[in-house]
């Protein structure tokens, strides 16, 4: 691969999101609308729970901060299919940049736009609902980082294998969903049934949110979620290579829009 013609596809796709950011400032401003309606019941929760000082910021943020950042999927999607509605992506293939390239620097900036709406979302609930992690923050920003990853192969396979733009979307957003939930973004999941909690095993965002949980209420350090990160980095590897398989067992096609 040649580091010029990867960020050749960066800068471009860069640019193509940066002119129109509607969608990623919805997503990160509609979890700090949501947020003020449900810490007192996650406050109460959590001190049920034994943390008597805890604002009910430290489930809630990090839950909604991953649901949104599964809905902003669709920009990963639309990334890829916008190239066949534009007729733009066979001439790429015919160019002297190579899939993998093309791939490659679109998930680059697939992973920029997930790393930063989960960002502002923390950052700017550190000042309006004091979300303070009492753990240490690298750990907890090599979570995100961890997670943003798995999250952007995630959109990638999603667009390898489905056959149209309304396909991929629609898989996107019932999964990321379905995974969101059962990962805890919107109750612990300790409220489970068993066979949802171990259901909850395979869904990067329970390895995500569970080592949010051990940083933001108990300590927690790189010991702790020594485990969480290994899991997260073997679902990345998975969904990138599952992906990589899609893209050359069933080539993006102009009309798949």
């Amino acid at each position: 691969m040649k580091m010029k013609q990867i960020l050749a596809v960066v800068k471009l796709n860069s640019r193509l999101q940066l002119a129109d950011p509607t969608v990623q400032f919805i997503m990160i401003l509609v979890p700090l609308i949501m947020a003020p309606f449900m810490l007192p019941a996650a406050k109460t929760q959590l001190i049920v729970q034994g943390y008597s000082h805890a604002t009910g910021a430290e489930q809630v943020i990090p839950g909604l901060a991953i649901l949104f950042s599964f809905f902003s999927v669709q920009l990963i999607i639309q990334m890829f299919f916008d190239e066949t509605a534009w007729n733009t992506w066979n001439r790429q293939q015919v160019s002297a940049t190579s899939l993998t390239e093309i791939i490659t620097g679109k998930a680059l900036v697939a992973y920029l736009i997930q790393l930063f709406q989960l960002t502002a979302v923390l950052l700017i609930s550190g000042f309006l609902f004091k979300f303070q992690p009492n753990g240490n923050w690298w750990a907890l920003i090599t979570v995100i980082m961890s997670f943003a990853v798995a999250l952007t192969f995630f959109g990638i396979l999603l667009v390898s294998w489905a056959k149209s733009a309304n396909v991929a979307l629609a898989l996107s957003n019932l999964l990321g969903i379905l995974m969101a939930g059962l990962g805890g973004s919107l109750s612990p999941t300790s409220t489970f049934p068993h066979w949802a909690k171990m259901l909850a095993k395979i869904d990067p965002a329970y390895w995500a949110l569970s080592a949010i949980k051990k940083i933001c209420l108990d300590r927690g350090s790189f010991d702790s979620i020594n485990h969480n990160l290994i899991i997260l980095w073997i679902t990345a590897i998975i969904f990138c290579l599952v992906s990589l398989l899609g893209f050359y067992h069933r080539p993006l096609k102009e009309g798949d829009n």
